[in-house]
């Protein structure tokens, strides 16, 4: 199988503070499914790429306050995918003290919507 590798800028997010939950997604693709990997929660688009991306829980997997959340400046996010497992690891900037602080968040699951193998990434800049 040949590698697939996506790069995208996604073109809306948001932060729910009520239930700590954080969205990035891309509006301009067609939503197929969503795979969940352990409180992150993957959408796939039609052609089997990600085009967003949930985080549940999100200020206690960072380790950091809902405010820092809400006030991120930057989040990269890369998924790789082979036949059976899919990897995404999450970084999120947070400034502190006027210097940004990377925090990451990591999850696997099984490739179990048998998606193309490949990799991918999300870029999302406050």
């Amino acid at each position: 199988m040949s590698l697939k590798t996506i790069s995208k800028k996604v073109d809306a997010t948001d932060y729910d503070m009520e239930n700590d939950s954080f969205f990035a997604y891309s509006s301009k693709m067609e939503y197929k499914a969503s795979i969940d990997l352990d409180g992150i929660i993957l959408d796939i688009a039609e052609d089997d790429s990600i085009m967003g991306v949930e985080i549940l829980d999100i200020s206690s997997r960072l380790g950091v306050s809902k405010y820092d959340v809400r006030n991120y400046k930057s989040l990269d996010m890369v998924v790789d995918i082979s036949e059976n497992v899919i990897e995404v690891e999450i970084t999120f900037s947070i400034l502190k003290r006027n210097a940004p602080t990377p925090h990451v968040v990591e999850a696997s699951a099984l490739n179990s919507m048998h998606l193309p193998v490949g990799s991918g990434s999300l870029a999302v800049v406050a």
